[in-house]
């Protein structure tokens, strides 16, 4: 097999279609592959609902969700008929150490699989070594 010395920025190799390093070599890297690429895709969705938080507490804070109501400023209401005070109470799923939660232990389970991963990879190497 090719050697290439791409490690550890594979995103640069020129030998995609050789390089060690982009070529499963047995179906357990794979199915690891394929679950970190799933973890990665959730950890980004779970940033993404971060972000929506921090823009509906914004939109809150700056007064979007409120009305004029004989002369008084209150809160609208949601569909459930509660006031908007909260991000939770605009959109389902949104509060905040949920979602806290949930990125940290997306985190820690992208760890432990490129742990697995790294590990694989030894294994690997040592065989194309010998």
């Amino acid at each position: 097999m090719f050697r290439c010395d791409c490690y550890p920025n594979h995103d640069i190799c020129k030998n995609k279609n050789t390089c060690e390093f982009w070529i499963p070599l047995n179906q357990k890297l794979e199915q690891v592959y394929r679950q970190i690429s799933h973890e990665l895709f959730q950890l980004e969705k779970l940033h993404q609902r971060k972000q929506d938080y921090f823009k509906i507490l914004f939109e809150i804070k700056q007064g979007v969700y409120t009305e004029t109501v004989n002369g008084r400023i209150v809160p609208k209401k949601n569909v459930l008929g509660e006031d908007i005070l909260e991000p939770e109470q605009v959109q389902v799923g949104l509060n905040y150490n949920v979602i806290c939660q949930d990125i940290t232990d997306t985190e820690s389970i992208l760890r432990e699989l490129r742990r697995i991963e790294h590990d694989i990879l030894k294994i690997l190497k040592k065989r194309v070594d010998e």
